[in-house]
C-alpha cells in the first residue's frame, strides 16, 4: 500500500553503472560498433551513394566521435550521433538532403553490449518505487538518442517502470549541466527539493545534483572505484536496494 508522501516525490536515475552494470561487458568497443559501421556503409552504397571504403568509413565515424567527446568535456555541450553522421556525410560529399538520418540509424540496429547486464536489484527496486507512487526518471549522458537506447531498456525489460527517460544527446547538454537535469524535472513535474537523483559519477551526476538541489545519492558498487574530488554526496550505497529505506525515509520527512 502506497504510503502518504509529504517530501520526495520521484526517484531519479543514471543507467550505465547504476542501473546496469558494465563490470564484465565481453565486447570491445570496435567489437560492438564495427558491425553496424558495416550496416551503415551497406546501406549507403546500396542506396547509390559514393563513399570511401568500409574500413575508412569506420575510421572517419571513430575520429569525429572521439573529437565530439573530446570537446563535451570541456563545454558540455553535447553533439548527437545523427548530427554527427550527418555532418561526416556531408565532408564526404554526400546530399543529406536525399537522406532519412533516422533511418540510417535504426540501420545501426542497436542493443546492448553482450555482457552489460541489469543489476539483479534493478528491477525490484524500480517497481517498489512504483508500487508506492513515487515518479522514477531515467538521466544518461549518451551522445545517441533516448529512442536508441530505449532499444536496451526494451531488452532489459526496464522501459515500463520508468515514467520519463533522456539521454543527454536530445537536451544538448552533459551532466553536471543544470539543463539536463531540469529538462527531466520538468517533463516529471517535480521541483528539484522533491526529487532524489541516483548516480554512480561524482563529477558528473552528483556534482550536477548537487548544483541543482536535488537530494544526490552516489551508488559505489564494489567494481567502481570513483575519487571523490572534493564533490560530497548526501548519501553512500553500495546497492540499489539500500535507496528503499532511504526514499521512505526522506518521503516522510515534512
Amino acid at each position: 500500500m502506497a504510503f502518504e508522501q509529504r517530501g520526495i516525490r520521484a526517484v531519479l536515475f543514471d543507467l550505465d553503472d547504476t542501473l546496469i552494470s558494465w563490470e564484465r561487458p565481453l565486447a570491445s568497443r570496435e567489437a560492438f560498433y564495427l558491425p553496424r559501421v558495416e550496416k551503415v556503409h551497406a546501406h549507403l552504397t546500396d542506396g547509390g551513394h559514393e563513399i570511401p571504403p568500409c574500413n575508412e568509413f569506420w575510421d572517419a565515424i571513430n575520429q569525429a566521435i572521439m573529437a565530439m567527446w573530446a570537446e563535451a568535456k570541456n563545454t558540455l555541450r553535447i553533439t548527437s550521433l545523427g548530427r554527427i553522421l550527418e555532418q561526416l556525410l556531408v565532408e564526404l560529399g554526400l546530399d543529406t538532403t536525399r537522406l532519412d538520418i533516422d533511418q540510417v540509424l535504426r540501420v545501426l540496429d542497436w542493443a546492448p553490449m553482450p555482457g552489460v547486464e541489469l543489476f539483479p536489484e534493478t528491477v525490484p527496486v524500480l517497481n517498489d518505487l512504483r508500487q508506492k507512487g513515487f515518479k522514477t526518471g531515467l538521466l544518461t549522458n549518451s551522445f545517441v538518442p533516448m529512442w536508441m537506447r530505449d532499444q536496451e531498456l526494451h531488452a532489459y525489460g526496464l522501459v515500463d517502470l520508468l515514467d520519463v527517460r533522456v539521454s543527454a544527446a536530445d537536451v544538448g547538454f552533459l551532466k553536471p549541466h543544470p539543463a539536463v537535469y531540469h529538462d527531466l524535472l520538468t517533463r516529471l513535474d517535480v521541483s528539484p527539493e522533491q526529487a532524489i537523483f541516483v548516480g554512480d559519477r561524482p563529477a558528473n551526476d552528483i556534482a550536477g545534483a548537487n548544483e541543482v538541489g536535488l537530494v544526490s545519492v552516489l551508488l559505489r558498487p564494489p567494481y567502481l572505484e570513483r575519487d571523490l574530488d572534493g564533490v560530497m554526496p548526501d548519501y553512500t550505497i553500495e546497492r540499489l536496494d539500500e535507496l528503499l529505506p532511504l526514499v521512505e525515509t526522506l518521503a516522510r520527512c515534512d
